[in-house]
């Protein structure tokens, strides 16, 4: 009993130290990594509203995890940006989406911290090959097999399906949103 007893006190010191050093490793840690999402982010909505130089937050419409007006150097509205998430194949896939003020997908960031699609086939939806396909197309969009423009990825139906379909949804979402303009 007493042998018991000795080894339970020293599982929970061990325990008790463990949980102590993660916490202060998330606390150490968790502004380095908000800030490094954050510009993950901003580069994601660089990349896919290109001929935006400012960004202004506006209020996300239903189903986006955020949306931003882009402006141009002279305060001009050149586009919007947003984000989505995605179920995929593998769990959760973010896109950012950007569109210009005709409706037009100007370019398509796919990854997200939370992306797990499958080494070697949904992953590859994160190339650029991939996303540079949406460019230019207007919702709704469609793969080749359900008798649209953009090529699926090889083995990878669903996770092309769950990006077609997300994208879809943001450029819908992004086209009936009226930002502020530059001030």
């Amino acid at each position: 009993m007493r042998k018991t007893l000795i080894l339970g006190l020293k599982l929970f010191a061990i325990a008790a130290v463990a949980g102590l050093a993660l916490g202060l490793t998330n606390m150490v840690t968790s502004s380095a990594i908000a800030q490094q999402q954050e510009q993950a982010a901003q580069a994601a909505r660089r990349a896919v509203l290109p001929a935006a130089q400012k960004f202004t937050e506006v209020a996300a419409p239903e189903g986006l995890k955020d949306a931003f007006a882009g402006y141009d150097a002279g305060g001009a509205l050149v586009g919007r940006t947003g984000t989505i998430i995605g179920k995929g194949y593998g769990g959760e896939i973010e896109i950012t989406v950007g569109i210009d003020n005709a409706g037009v997908v100007t370019g398509v960031s796919i990854g997200g911290s939370n992306f797990s699609e499958t080494a070697g086939l949904g992953a590859r939806a994160k190339e650029a090959w991939f996303g540079a396909q949406y460019i230019g197309e207007s919702a709704p969009i469609s793969l080749k097999k359900d008798g649209g423009d953009i090529d699926a990825i090889t083995s990878a139906t669903i996770t092309s399906r769950a990006v077609t379909k997300s994208v879809n949804a943001a450029v819908l979402a992004l086209g009936g949103l009226t930002p502020p303009t530059e001030g």
